[in-house]
């Protein structure tokens, strides 16, 4: 691969040196641009994007014809796509050649949208242009655009697929634009397609069809076949046979399909039998039995289709490579990073089996995907320290041979810089991350608040490393981490960001707008945390930055939610942010309204928590309006739950804990259920408690219409234990009712 790039940074000294070619002088030109006679829905994209973009740089328009209305040994034309100037190669998938030659300029590449690439690659790195996000980009004024004679660029990328998975990353027009290819409509030219994809083995034998008459081809579990959170059994020969043949199938539908995923579900439940335990004892890993199958049905495939894929994962209990098997030639593994720590690179000490299973596979597979994760799902709003560690990440997966990586994301914390990065770095791995980062926050931010930005990501960095923490894209709070002392220190900061930046650029500039969004990370921990912080701070004598009326604060962050669309507070959320947010102001409401049981007890030795701000799993709780609850509202669990409201208190240490609970039905004695608190760290119960009907029958034996007050007792709070309701499943219970919890700091 050889490539020649004259990247903007470097046009301005080397102009003295090279002759040049102007496009345009003074807002005119006499350029044109040529397209072949027949174009390609993407090569007339190609042409119209570059012609928008010319016109916004230079003033003038550049006119597009088709070459049979070109003069022979015509200059000054610029030809887009497979015209005969462009050189007759075999280009690479997504290969690009800018070059000037005799006086024209030629953008062409790989059939399918080298052109495209090339467009946009001469529109950045030799024009000038940036796009920052699909709503904010850069394009530099020059009536007069020059560039070298000599300009030629000849550039393969060395990942075949390149996702960024993010809703601020993957419109088409933006994900083309940086060259990514994994969310692009056919007139950008299309995304790399892969047929059903991940977790789909029940799209392919659903146990509603086929478990009744085949319950063997499904796991077996203590003994029993299943197929609830279970998956297939892979040494079954009659199911591998039906699996193939509707993968064979679902081919035949799928002419065009270059991929197609065979690959287990989202959970654990895999086959126990002997004859899964046994080659899976023999590899060493349950990817023993996985690969088996996956040749099996791949060498089918492969005399039917030759030229397809068959994809599965190396994904939690697959993620070892096998001892023995090795995957077909037409198998592609896409191997999953979803247990690693994202403050150290992926080769880092934190991440020591994950690399051992990464060199594994590079080994074994001759076609490798990455699926890497860049966000932490517990908290999409707070601050999640990883923007070191994303290139030198992309670096190590091609290193070992990746073909393809999807980065996923979903979080809000500086999501467009670290978007940005990732889709440069998919492209072109040996760029300078730190440079990367540099002109970002120059271009985005501007460059009187790049300092501070750089100073914030510094003190955080620094102190996520100095804890030791273990940053997974589960389970972390920023509770663990983020002490008061260094919340106060990028509080400053960001706060003087946002000064500089309106006194600079002014209270309506953009750059002003897009660091009020980026220090929504800071605002989120100062709300979340906002009580057990302030008790902290008087406890050790130590200034609070926080916001001095929570309350304000709390209706303003919601708004800014609102302006800058954010989509969730965490995953599977995404319906639900206006009730977190409903949450989190009810919550500093309630603290204002206190019940009688925290009368007499100082201010900062109490926390009350509204059950609007609860967890809502599965979404199976219903927020009701409710006159004895203490705002007008309650959580109601019914009855098709167990338990799925539960909360993780921003706390540690000892604290009375008191929940307000009321029960529906028509129980007169026994269990209604339970509730206690979990350290999800230590994997262990804190304490529970049994509810028995006598906590809530009123004098004439039935259930008391008003809440009551239900004490658990002194429980030692530890980062990430969290308090939980469970429902009882009796016939005579409908439902109990969560009002709020009250912690009471026990000296």
């Amino acid at each position: 691969m050889k490539t020649n790039f004259l990247l903007l940074f470097c046009l301005p000294s080397l102009a003295a040196h090279l002759y040049s070619a102007e496009l345009a002088k003074d807002g005119a030109t006499g350029w044109k641009i040529v397209l072949p006679n027949e174009p390609t829905m993407v090569e007339k994209t190609a042409a119209r994007e570059l012609s928008e973009h010319l016109k916004l740089v230079t003033g003038t328009g550049f006119q597009t014809i088709a070459e049979k209305d070109t003069p022979a040994g015509g200059k000054s034309l610029i030809f887009v796509g497979n015209t005969a100037k462009a050189p007759k190669k075999d280009y690479k998938f997504d290969e690009i050649l800018i070059k000037m030659d005799g006086g024209n300029l030629i953008l062409a590449g790989h059939k399918k949208r080298g052109c495209l690439y090339a467009v946009y690659s001469f529109l950045q790195d030799v024009v000038g242009v940036r796009w920052w996000t699909p709503e904010d980009s850069f394009v530099p004024k020059k009536p007069t655009l020059t560039i070298a004679d000599d300009l030629a660029v000849s550039y393969a990328p060395q990942m075949f697929s390149r996702k960024m998975y993010h809703r601020n990353a993957q419109p088409g027009v933006f994900s083309a634009r940086m060259k990514g290819n994994g969310s692009i409509t056919p007139e950008y030219g299309g995304a790399v397609r892969i047929i059903n994809f991940v977790h789909s083995f029940y799209k392919y034998l659903p146990p509603d069809k086929y478990f009744d008459a085949h319950p063997d081809w499904y796991s077996e579990i203590k003994g029993k076949r299943k197929h609830e959170n279970a998956q297939l059994c892979l040494t079954n020969e009659d199911m591998i046979r039906e699996l193939t043949r509707n993968v064979l199938e679902t081919l035949r539908k799928n002419p065009d399909a270059k991929m197609i995923d065979i690959s287990q579900n989202d959970w654990l439940g895999f086959c126990t039998c002997d004859k899964c335990k046994a080659i899976d004892d023999a590899d060493e890993s349950h990817a023993g039995t996985l690969i088996r199958m996956l040749n099996k049905v791949a060498e089918a495939v492969e005399k039917e289709f030759p030229d397809v894929w068959v994809e599965s994962l190396a994904y939690q209990y697959t993620r070892k490579p096998p001892k023995t098997l090795k995957p077909r030639d037409n198998v592609l593994i896409r191997l999953c990073t979803i247990e690693c720590s994202y403050i150290q690179p992926l080769d880092g000490e934190q991440n020591r089996k994950f690399a051992a299973d990464m060199e594994g596979w590079s080994k074994l597979a001759r076609h490798l995907f990455i699926w890497d994760y860049t966000t932490n799902y517990n908290d999409y709003l707070g601050p999640h320290p990883n923007l070191r560690v994303l290139v030198p990440n992309v670096r190590y997966f091609i290193r070992h041979g990746a073909l393809g990586l999807f980065e996923e994301g979903e979080g809000d914390d500086f999501c467009e810089l670290k978007n940005w990065v990732l889709l440069r770095a998919m492209w072109e791995p040996q760029l300078d991350d730190g440079k990367l980062i540099d002109e970002f926050m120059s271009g985005y931010y501007g460059e009187a608040v790049t300092p501070l930005i750089k100073q914030y990501w510094d003190i955080l960095i620094a102190r996520a490393e100095t804890e030791k923490i273990y940053l997974g894209c589960f389970g972390m709070n920023s509770a663990q981490w983020i002490d008061l002392v260094t919340l106060n220190r990028v509080t400053e900061v960001m706060n003087k960001a946002v000064e500089t930046a309106a006194r600079v650029y002014g209270p309506d500039s953009n750059e002003l707008r897009r660091l009020r969004k980026s220090k929504m990370g800071v605002d989120h921990v100062w709300l979340s945390r906002y009580y057990p912080l302030r008790c902290e701070a008087r406890e050790k004598k130590l200034p609070f930055l926080g916001p001095k009326d929570p309350l304000q604060a709390a209706e303003e962050f919601a708004q800014l939610c609102k302006r800058f669309k954010t989509n969730a507070a965490a995953i599977s959320q995404e319906k639900n942010l206006g009730v977190y947010l409903e949450g989190l102001k009810a919550g500093f409401s309630a603290q204002k309204n206190p019940p009688d049981i925290c009368k007499g007890v100082p201010e900062d030795s109490w926390i009350i928590f509204d059950a609007l701000l609860f967890n809502n799993y599965r979404d199976a709780a219903t927020i009701i309006k409710d006159p004895e609850g203490w705002n007008g509202k309650s959580v109601r669990m019914g009855t098709k739950v167990d338990w799925n409201t539960s909360y993780t208190p921003p706390v540690h240490g000892k604290y009375r804990v008191l929940a307000s609970l009321r029960c529906e039905g028509t129980l007169q004695k026994g269990k209604v259920g339970s509730w206690g608190v979990y350290d999800a760290k230590g994997k262990k119960s804190l304490k529970t408690r049994v509810l028995t009907a006598n906590d809530f029958l009123n004098e004439t034996g039935s259930f008391d219409k008003k809440f009551r007050w239900i004490e658990l007792g002194p429980i030692d709070f530890v980062a990430g234990a969290y308090f939980w309701f469970a429902h009882g499943h009796s016939p005579e219970l409908d439902a109990i009712c969560v009002d709020r919890v009250v912690l009471i700091r026990v000296e």
